[in-house]
């Protein structure tokens, strides 16, 4: 009895010790654990305008085959878009004022044509601490340990090129010194080159909330351009808290729902232009068909004769060579060797678009490091003749060297430039400054763009 006695008091001191520890070594939180949230439902029918005259927050009503499905309501959706046609919604059920209300936090048309709409460019990334916006040609992966894996969705090979992780706060994070501050958080940013010549961008961010931190391990090659422009944007959009992951979670549904609104204006503009009457031959032969509509002028106000002067005006831009007909249409055209026919013009002000958004590029072959501007794309196009290398920019997308607005070159030569000169003709300026002993940096453009093109210079570093 006695032997039995012992064992039993050492089990039950067993026991506590595990729930001891268990209070001693709780559970880490998920990072990747979304906000609570209440039970989302999926409802479909006609929408229409609310018709019963009972005070509630009720704004339309919801139908399915002539009879009620619920009273709608939405802080997100602008339902009136909506009303008159067939749409899925997902939100929740609420009782106000023993009424039942479904509060729709996103919709889908089920009775729309197939038109072409734009996409939303980036999907959102949210978890009940924090979020942001990630390109829609990514897609992730969590990890059992706790990371994010980013790969490219159209990569056979499936390469992670972004690793994302949330960690402990650390004694040493709180000794170090922040180089950097992205979306209001301090943090330190590390660039490395290994020997492939990719380029590794570690990043860390140290909450403002939470005793966390946020680290960030992008990989990419020289020129993958793009590719580093949406990691940019990615940390840009970052924001923790809560009420600010709710405030970026309704804004993203918000923008979802203004889309399929789009949907229904597209429909709308495609069954417009099919059902134009054809011009009649009467109307052939004589007044013009929105003649008999407008009058003597056309829809933009524009005179018979005017629109007649405005098609012998493109008919003349035709009919120019290339080169004149591309500087009357203000289009870039490249400047070569031979700036003989500008002129040098004084230094004058100019408006810094660089700012804490502007994307920060290195190259440690060419030894150049300089800021871009927001909104504004590159691409390095390698060495031509005379030429270490060229770097086109624009404030649009581009592929090719025809898409460049305005250059940054290297150029080669025995005699350099030892100060900065700014020369320009009617349209175009062209921008030199020192590099070394044997080359220099140009910049070359059309006027409009003079604002960023010295906003670059001012950044630009030798290495």
């Amino acid at each position: 009895m006695k032997l039995q006695n012992r064992h039993k008091i050492l089990i039950g001191l067993f026991a506590a010790a595990i729930v001891i520890s268990a209070c001693v070594f709780p559970e880490k939180d998920d990072p990747f654990s979304r906000l609570p949230s209440e039970q989302t439902e999926t409802l479909e029918g006609e929408i229409f305008p609310f018709s019963v005259s009972v005070a509630t927050r009720a704004t339309h009503r919801l139908e399915k085959e002539g009879k009620l499905v619920a009273y709608l309501a939405s802080d997100v959706v602008r339902l009136d878009d909506f009303v008159g046609r067939n749409v899925e919604v997902d939100g929740v059920k609420r009782t106000e004022k023993m009424r039942e209300i479904f509060w729709v936090e996103s919709i889908r048309l089920l009775d729309v044509q197939e038109v072409h709409k734009e996409e939303l460019e980036d999907k959102l990334f949210s978890t009940k601490r924090f979020a942001f916006i990630y390109p829609t040609t990514w897609e992730y992966s969590l990890s059992p340990s706790g990371m994010a894996h980013f790969i490219q969705k159209d990569d056979p090979a499936r390469r992670v090129f972004l690793v994302f992780s949330v960690e402990e706060l650390e004694n040493e994070d709180k000794k170090t010194d922040p180089n950097v501050l992205i979306s209001n958080l301090a943090g330190v940013k590390k660039i490395t080159t290994d020997e492939l010549d990719r380029e590794r961008q570690e990043v860390v961010l140290f909450s403002n909330v939470y005793e966390q931190k946020y680290r960030f391990s992008f990989t990419s090659m020289f020129e993958e351009f793009e590719k580093k422009k949406d990691f940019f944007k990615l940390l840009n959009s970052f924001v923790e808290g809560e009420d600010n992951v709710r405030v970026s979670e309704e804004a993203y549904q918000r923008r979802l729902a203004e889309l399929e609104a789009e949907k229904i204006k597209e429909e709308v503009k495609t069954i417009a232009a099919q059902e134009t009457p054809e011009t009649t031959p009467e109307a052939k032969e004589g007044e013009s068909f929105l003649e008999k509509i407008f009058g003597s002028k056309s829809p933009e106000g524009e005179t018979t004769e005017e629109a007649s002067s405005e098609k012998d005006t493109q008919a003349e831009q035709a009919s120019l060579p290339k080169t004149e007909k591309e500087e009357n249409l203000q289009q870039p055209a490249e400047i070569k060797n031979d700036v003989s026919q500008f002129e040098p013009v004084a230094q004058e002000d100019y408006q810094n678009l660089v700012d804490e958004k502007s994307f920060d590029y290195e190259s440690s072959y060419y030894g150049l490091r300089m800021k871009v501007p927001w909104g504004y794309w590159f691409r390095n196009f390698g060495p031509a003749e005379g030429i270490l290398t060229r770097i086109g920019f624009s404030d649009q997308e581009f592929t090719d060297s025809t898409g460049s607005k305005f250059w940054l070159e290297i150029v080669q030569s025995d005699t350099p430039p030892t100060i900065r000169s700014e020369k320009s003709n009617n349209t175009q300026v062209v921008i030199e400054f020192p590099r070394s002993s044997d080359s220099y940096f140009r910049f070359t453009g059309l006027k409009k763009f003079r604002d960023v093109m010295r906003s670059i210079e001012e950044t630009v570093k030798k290495f």
